[in-house]
């Protein structure tokens, strides 16, 4: 699947895989698997929804995806311990304590449904909707839901923007880390990436959800007040992640940018609420591979062991 068509199946608030996408798991011949339905009475802000979404998550392992402005629904294998009762119970005391912290108005409806083998997709939409609708309701359910996306991939430029930090977001840092390396390479220059991630951030979380996006603002801050107007920074998934991509820049220059950007968080925190550090991995096209993928997995790798290692520090990738 091209980088283009997997950001049309990603909700661009929430990152989670949308209508559409669940559509294609639908006609999939059905295995074994439980769905977790999270339905939402009425529909929150979308900081809630963006909120909510990292929080299952976080609880729960599968694939997590959001039908509408009210409803998710996490795939979980059977044997998965998310699939489990008990885990749906532990949720449920888990939004019941974090309510006010997420801004829920009321609280969400989790339902499990086991799905048999041979599961036709009416089927399983019946089980997504409550037992108490009306004849016809997930028919007028799935017609409003098609058209608030079809909505939503019409405004084509929010696809491209990070909502907390207004930077672009992973599935454009792609698109233009592609576009900078092929330069780089014609042009028979450097071409460095950062990976930035945030070492025990989520402490902000459990402060509150406003918190948490407050800091990931002032992080993207601190950062770019380091780079070029050349360089990308980037919104790296939804996490506390960062992507920096740095033309005309080697190894050695990259490192020891990456040194100053650790030591400006450090610096421009101590007047947060918590002060800051973050972990960096360094890889740069063309001597740690001549493609983009090659130069990502290197630089997360670099990062991993940057954390391994004890944390708030940088480290260079390994050639393969």
């Amino acid at each position: 699947m091209s980088v283009i068509a997997g950001t049309l199946r990603r909700d661009p608030n929430t990152g989670a895989a949308n209508l559409l996408a669940f559509a294609e798991w639908l006609v999939q011949p059905a295995t074994p698997c439980v769905l977790i339905d999270i339905q939402l009475p009425q529909p929150p802000a979308a900081a809630t929804l963006r909120w909510l979404a990292l929080l299952l998550r976080e609880e729960l392992a599968g694939t997590l995806y959001q039908l509408g402005d009210t409803q998710f629904v996490i795939v979980a294998p059977p044997n998965e311990l998310a699939a489990k009762p008990a885990q749906i119970e532990r949720l449920q005391k888990l939004l019941e304590r974090k309510a006010q912290r997420l801004n829920l108005a009321a609280m969400p409806i989790i339902r499990r449904h086991e799905i048999t083998a041979g599961s036709d997709p009416a089927t399983m939409l019946r089980q997504l909707t409550p037992d108490t609708a009306e004849p016809g309701a997930l028919l007028n359910r799935l017609v409003a839901q098609l058209a608030a996306l079809g909505a939503t991939l019409n405004n084509q430029a929010q696809f491209d923007l990070d909502p907390v930090t207004g930077l672009p977001n992973s599935m454009a840092a792609r698109r233009r880390l592609a576009e900078m390396v092929t330069i780089a390479l014609a042009q028979n220059h450097a071409c460095s990436i950062l990976l930035i991630n945030g070492d025990d951030l989520r402490r902000y979380n459990e402060l509150s959800y406003v918190a948490g996006d407050q800091m990931i603002h002032d992080l993207a801050a601190a950062l770019r007040e380091q780079l070029r107007p050349s360089d990308l920074l980037a919104r790296w998934d939804v996490g506390d992640q960062f992507l920096v991509v740095l033309p005309q820049t080697g190894v050695s220059g990259a490192a020891a940018l990456a040194e100053r950007l650790r030591q400006r968080v450090i610096e421009r925190s101590q007047l947060w609420p918590f002060p800051v550090t973050v972990s960096i991995g360094v890889a740069a096209a063309p001597q740690h591979g001549r493609d983009p993928d090659t130069v990502l997995r290197l630089a997360a790798a670099a990062l991993a062991q940057a954390k391994a290692a004890g944390k708030n520090r940088v480290m260079v990738g390994r050639g393969e």
